[in-house]
């Protein structure tokens, strides 16, 4: 008995300071994950919800007159942003999610504005950016991706259409590591 105890205390004291703790791992491909903090419980039954289930389709035309068709991007993982161009959040975040689509060719950014397309061809007059963005973005965020998870809020898709992160809108309290983060987890796809 004594040398079983002995035994148990050593492999606890290994798994302790041996085995790393925390919110950040290292995947197969070497990539140092970043996760964002734990959300409420509510909001983690939400996102349960979501993540691993097959994406919603949409075809929608952005404010150029441009159609998406969420399937015609398979093969390609997708990051599907829905905002308002009154969000202070929002605002703050789309540098990052330039900067994002401008590293990363291999994958696809699509935004969902809440507002008509005359307001937000309005608002990128003032703010011009390279970026789709898709008018009256309420009307899919509230039918198919989860209104009841804030704006902003974030969609991650694989390159087989499956949800595989969703981010809601109170992970952006703190947007300093949101380009990090969001590296992190579409190389670790």
């Amino acid at each position: 008995m004594y040398k079983s105890m002995k035994y148990s205390l050593i492999a606890f004291l290994f798994a302790t300071l041996f085995i790393p703790q925390g919110n950040s791992q290292d995947n197969a491909q070497g990539h140092f994950l970043v996760e964002f903090a734990k959300f409420t419980p509510p909001i983690q039954d939400l996102i349960r919800t979501f993540e691993g289930q097959p994406a919603e389709l949409f075809l929608a035309n952005d404010v150029k007159g441009v159609e998406h068709y969420l399937p015609n991007y398979k093969g390609k993982k997708v990051l599907l942003w829905f905002w308002s161009v009154d969000n202070a959040k929002a605002k703050e975040q789309i540098n990052a999610l330039l900067l994002l689509q401008e590293r990363n060719k291999d994958f696809q950014l699509i935004s969902f504005a809440t507002e008509t397309k005359t307001t937000v061809q309005q608002y990128l007059r003032e703010f011009p950016m390279e970026m789709v963005v898709i008018p009256n973005g309420e009307v899919f965020g509230q039918m198919a991706y989860g209104a009841d998870l804030g704006s902003p809020r974030i969609f991650i898709i694989d390159e087989f259409g499956v949800i595989k992160a969703v981010i809601p809108e109170e992970a952006f309290d703190d947007n300093s590591k949101l380009l990090i983060s969001l590296e992190s987890i579409l190389h670790g796809l």
